[in-house]
């Protein structure tokens, strides 16, 4: 471009000569060939791409209310002592732990205030709970068997929360305060030559404890968020009287009783943060 400019101007110069235009038209031609390269210089740069602003990176605020729904399963163990006895089981008898397990599912809320990657939160749940479980026992005065069943029917909890936040989205947090549950149970026992001989109305009772726990949560998006954990419940020593009904002569009596239990869960969660 720049030998064409040259060129252009030396022609024109030896033209002007030729013909007596002196100076100021040589100036002229000049001037023209300065704003052609100028010309050429802008198309060439607008040619080239544009580059898009940089977007500055906004990190993910915990700090909120949230209300979600979650769903798992759980497993617990009770213990059952005879404070009153009948006949077969006396007072003092203790008897073997049983087992029940199941799933749950309901609802949980609860408030997060974050302070740079440290959270600090309080958190409430209440769950439907179907876990179920049986044990047998023998009888050392007179070898009759009782049977026993036992169920978990809700779980509700309150407790604070601690967390670490980690690469903005992540949540890592530990649980703890108080929780409740709901327990029935019946049961019955047979002689030797397994004839029921009592049989209960069946008793329930609710159980409070501690619980602790601990999980991940992540957020999907702005509001909505994900979560995994495990919660260990443990209750204090409960009391409750059992309805008697002597099958042979139809006798209604009570029998109290006392539990130690202690319950696990591991819960999946989709909540909504406002």
């Amino acid at each position: 471009m720049q030998n064409s400019v040259r060129w252009f101007i030396g022609v024109s110069g030896c033209v002007a000569r030729r013909w007596g235009w002196g100076l100021i038209m040589r100036k002229y031609l000049v001037l023209l060939a300065s704003c052609a390269a100028l010309q050429a210089t802008a198309a060439s740069a607008a040619d080239m791409p544009l580059k898009a602003p940089s977007v500055p990176y906004i990190s993910y605020s915990w700090t909120g209310f949230y209300a979600g729904v979650e769903f798992g399963g759980g497993w617990a163990t009770e213990q059952v002592t005879h404070t009153t006895g009948v006949g077969a089981f006396p007072a003092g008898t203790v008897d073997a732990s049983s087992n029940q397990t199941g799933v749950l599912g309901g609802f949980y809320a609860g408030y997060n205030y974050q302070i740079n990657q440290f959270l600090l939160g309080i958190d409430g749940d209440y769950t439907w709970a179907d876990l179920n479980g049986s044990g047998t026992n023998i009888s050392v005065v007179n070898g009759d068997v009782g049977h026993a069943t036992s169920n978990v029917n809700w779980i509700a909890t309150v407790t604070g929360r601690l967390g670490l936040v980690a690469s903005n989205n992540w949540l890592f947090f530990v649980k703890g305060g108080g929780a409740w549950a709901g327990w029935d149970g019946s049961s019955s026992l047979t002689n030797p030559a397994g004839t029921v001989t009592i049989s209960t109305g069946g008793a329930s009772s609710t159980r409070d404890g501690w619980t602790v726990g601990g999980g991940v949560e992540y957020a999907l998006n702005v509001h909505t968020l994900f979560k995994l954990e495990y919660d260990y419940i443990g209750f204090s020593t409960a009391s409750f009287q059992d309805t008697v009904v002597t099958a042979a002569t139809g006798a209604v009596t009570s029998e109290g009783r006392s539990a130690t239990s202690s319950m696990s869960m591991v819960k999946a969660g989709l909540a909504y943060k406002f």
